[in-house]
């Protein structure tokens, strides 16, 4: 378990806020060939529908930017038509970065405002873990949802193990990710080191100093059919 990790709230939300960026162009190929996969159903509502109704019931989420896969813009103002916060949709990009880039531009965020990146595919996340994530970065200047390794964790080469790596410093970041607008801004402006996994990993490059939230399992990523019918199973059941 991390020695910096934030601790996981235990009280109703606090008074900071922060505008939402959802990267939502990807086509998700890993998982269907049938359009964007912000846009499939889970129990009769598209993923990105669900992730913005738990960001708004944090409490924290004030508007969201979107950016959408091109060409499926309609789609999207239809999936949106629900939404109990402001949205604005965007042309997204080829990569994460170049939707995060589009979504940011179009959110113009002021110094010192709030910026929460999450992604569409992870349906189940908790309010009150976005609520404790937020007030993380508003302590910090950055903070992310993260979970605590379980699994033992192997370096592979050409099929054959070459390292057991320790896990007891080790977490996997997911979403969301909230960052102090000048702080993103300055890391997304740099061209050097090349894509990064996750917008944490930009930040880090530009010298930032990013605070863990630990959080549930709950909030999984849907990237394999598998995945949907363990989120299926979890929304009819109302444990998530």
């Amino acid at each position: 378990m991390p020695a910096k990790a934030a601790k996981r709230p235990t009280a109703g939300p606090g008074p900071a806020k922060a505008v939402a960026l959802i990267p939502a162009a990807g086509l998700g190929t890993r998982f269907h060939d049938d359009g964007p996969k912000a846009l499939v159903l889970l129990a009769g509502k598209p993923f990105l529908l669900h992730a913005l109704e738990r960001l708004a019931a944090s409490g924290r989420v004030t508007s969201a930017v979107v950016a959408a896969a091109p060409g499926f813009e309609e789609a999207f103002r239809t999936a949106l038509a629900a939404s109990s916060i402001p949205v604005t949709l965007v042309e997204g990009g080829v990569t994460r970065r170049e939707s995060v880039a589009s979504a940011f531009a179009a959110a113009a965020p002021a110094d010192g405002t709030l910026v929460l990146i999450h992604d569409a595919a992870r349906p189940l996340v908790e309010p009150l873990e976005v609520a404790a994530v937020v007030d993380a970065a508003a302590e910090h200047g950055a903070a992310i949802a993260a979970c605590a390794m379980v699994d033992t964790v192997k370096r592979a080469r050409a099929g054959r193990i070459v390292e057991t790596i320790p896990r007891g410093d080790l977490v996997a970041a997911t979403t969301p990710q909230v960052f102090e607008a000048s702080l993103l801004r300055k890391a997304m402006a740099r061209t050097d080191g090349g894509e990064a996994t996750d917008d944490a990993e930009l930040v880090e490059r530009a010298g930032g100093k990013v605070a863990l939230v630990l959080t549930s399992r709950w909030n999984i990523k849907i990237t394999y059919p598998e995945d949907l019918v363990w989120a299926e199973a979890i929304v009819r059941q109302g444990v998530g």
